[in-house]
């Protein structure tokens, strides 16, 4: 609303009977700089119209319009204190003289944190004469806008900022970070000048090791062009780099979304997200969920709420050059979208928790940082406000949160005219969920030779796949999110090899999973044996759990893939209870899995199953995790045709 009316106010300066030589000045010398001002408005030379202002007021400082001028160029340059004392000259001189001018005026003191004024200018503002209903809706917002800020900096959050590495930090105008989930790689946006009016936005990376930030360089150029690469965003598993590019010859609209794919440790050519998801307009600041599975952005496409609002593309398979499929745009709705703007989205690697930046929803003043929970299918909880000193007066943008939710960070141009990155630690009322990681390196068991690798990381008790990534590279490496409170199988496959079976289990808050786990694929070899690590039973019974289907299945497929092999499936127990009652449970759960196969289509001649009892340990029996390890079942080729 507070572009709407200053554009009423410029429709009123240069379409009224004032614009016809009608002043309230008999200055003929500030007459003529007020159009001159009015020209050098009309284009764009805005620090030439403060001069023609001032000289003008110089001559007549009861020149209303020309302090109302004076407070839109203000505006337009975004110097909110300039704009509120300018506005103050108008009012000193009639209030009412332009119908919106103490709104505008409570506006701009909101916007440079006075709100003692603010609250005042948009108390009065009700009683103007002839207001409309939406005009007297527009000013009640504004009073609870800056009665929220006056309470929230009552009631500040006890944070404590502190600048990131000043290798970082020294770069320039630095802003938009993001890193990926082990926190190994920090990305950011620089802002770089280039001539005396001109600039390069491109996107650097610092190397991370023990919380301290190694010397930042210029992504590959493969990404970077002569254009810009800004609002950038590292996919948590460090695949996709995403970004937003301006006026490029391939764009659909003023800025595009894309997104580059790292391939073999190498950055491809970005590619173009296309016209299903871009639009004719503007579009930025893309980022992707840690499954890979959602995009946010932000855009200001007709059909939405307000002037920008929050959508959201879902994946829809792959494209044949690696990069993913996307659905039509999605728009997250009136608990997310407002009449204002909302932009500068970032999903933690939690894939529930949402953070973006509104100038509608209650705040401080300027752009306000927001979070919210997802609790369905594009449901959200009521959108909460960061607090103070995390939002202020300023524009808040770019938050971004690590995965184990521990540091905050974000861009502020608090004391400077360049932004620099500064963190924090997370307090507890705004953290998401702690999201933990591992990352695979994948290995031929005899040569040690890195393999390519597909990994499959899906959930246990609703078998749903998580995440399909391909383990690569000269390390044969894949980096996956695991975030917190669930149960994860993990099944790495390649064409040739026996399958490897993982487990991680994070319920109940657990956070010790292995972060580093090296995998030995076996080529496909009579006597070579897996674990089904994901294969569960009914306690102290052969009844198959239903956790077991995503496994089962997984090998069903791998049996039909491999149809010359043949089998067998053995149980075996530890040494807790009798030989002859561990005997006979060993044979009747691999007997389970063995008709679960048959039912399945698979050929009972390719099978055979076998109790072992506690015969077999693989692990130390005096310990809790080595009779976990020994209660197992595992499959073991004995032919091949």
């Amino acid at each position: 609303m507070q572009r709407l009316t200053i554009l009423l106010l410029i429709i009123y300066i240069f379409t009224s009977p004032l614009s016809a030589q009608k002043y309230t000045t008999d200055s003929k010398r500030a007459i003529k700089m007020f159009n001159a001002a009015t020209g050098a408005f009309r284009y764009t030379q805005f620090d030439k119209a403060i001069e023609y202002l001032d000289e003008a007021l110089n001559r007549d400082d009861q020149f209303i319009e020309a302090w109302l001028l004076k407070a839109q160029v203000y505006n337009v340059l975004n110097k909110p204190k300039d704009e509120a004392r300018a506005y103050r000259g108008a009012i000193a001189i009639n209030e009412l003289f332009f119908k919106f001018t103490l709104l505008n005026s409570a506006k701009a003191h909101f916007r440079s944190g006075d709100y003692e004024i603010a609250l005042k200018h948009a108390q009065q503002f009700l009683n103007v004469p002839e207001l409309e209903p939406k005009d007297k809706r527009n000013g009640k917002h504004t009073i609870k806008q800056i009665e929220f800020a006056i309470n929230a900096k009552q009631k500040p959050v006890k944070i404590d900022p502190a600048p990131v590495s000043n290798l970082i930090n020294r770069l320039g105008d630095v802003y938009w970070p993001s890193m990926t989930v082990d926190n190994s790689m920090f990305y950011f946006t620089a802002k770089l000048p280039l001539y005396r009016t001109s600039f390069q936005e491109d996107i650097y990376v610092s190397h991370m090791r023990n919380d301290t930030f190694g010397k930042p360089y210029a992504i590959s150029d493969e990404v970077l062009s002569l254009s810009n690469e800004g609002a950038s965003f590292i996919s948590p598993d460090g695949r996709y780099l995403l970004f937003t590019g301006c006026r490029r010859s391939d764009g659909y609209g003023s800025c595009d979304l894309y997104m580059s794919l790292k391939k073999d440790g190498k950055w491809q050519q970005p590619v173009n997200l296309g016209s299903k998801v871009n639009s004719n307009v503007w579009d930025s600041r893309p980022v992707i969920t840690s499954d890979g599975k959602t995009l946010y952005f932000s855009s200001n496409r007709k059909g939405g709420f307000g002037k920008a609002d929050i959508y959201m593309c879902k994946k829809q398979g792959d494209h044949d050059d690696g990069l993913p499929k996307w659905s039509e745009p999605i728009n997250l709705g009136d608990s997310i979208n407002t009449p204002g703007d909302e932009f500068a989205p970032f999903i933690h690697a939690d894939n529930q928790t949402l953070y973006f930046s509104s100038d509608y929803h209650l705040g401080l003043g300027g752009q306000d940082i927001f979070m919210t929970r997802k609790t369905g299918d594009n449901q959200w909880e009521k959108p909460e406000n960061l607090g103070y000193p995390i939002n202020k007066h300023t524009d808040e943008i770019g938050l971004f949160i690590d995965a184990p939710a521990e540091y905050a960070y974000f861009a502020s141009d608090d004391n400077q005219d360049r932004r620099s990155i500064f963190r924090f630690r997370v307090p507890e009322k705004i953290k998401p969920q702690y999201v933990s990681y591992v990352k695979v390196f994948v290995k031929d068991q005899e040569s040690y030779e890195p393999l390519n690798a597909m990994v499959n990381l899906f959930d246990i008790e609703t078998t749903e796949t998580i995440t399909e990534i391909r383990a690569e590279g000269k390390n044969g490496s894949a980096l996956i999110s695991l975030p917190g409170n669930k149960r994860y199988g993990m099944m790495v496959e390649k064409k040739g090899y026996m399958f490897y079976s993982g487990h991680f289990d994070l319920k109940s808050g657990n956070k010790k999973n292995i972060k580093k786990l090296d995998i030995l694929l076996q080529p496909i070899k009579t006597g070579q044996s897996v674990v089904l690590n994901n294969v569960f039973f009914e306690f102290d019974s052969f009844k198959l759990s239903s956790e077991s289907k995503a496994e089962l299945q997984r090998i069903k497929k791998f049996l039909e893939q491999n149809d010359n092999l043949y089998v067998e499936i053995s149980g075996h127990t530890d040494n807790q209870g009798s030989s002859a009652y561990n005997q006979k449970l060993s044979a009747q759960r691999a007997n389970a899995v063995y008709e679960y196969l048959v039912e399945q289509g698979i050929n009972a001649e390719r099978l055979t199953h076998k109790g072992y009892g506690m015969s077999k340990p693989i692990a130390d029996n005096n310990t809790k995790e080595g009779r976990a390890q020994n209660r197992r079942t595992e499959m073991t080729i004995i032919k091949i045709e």
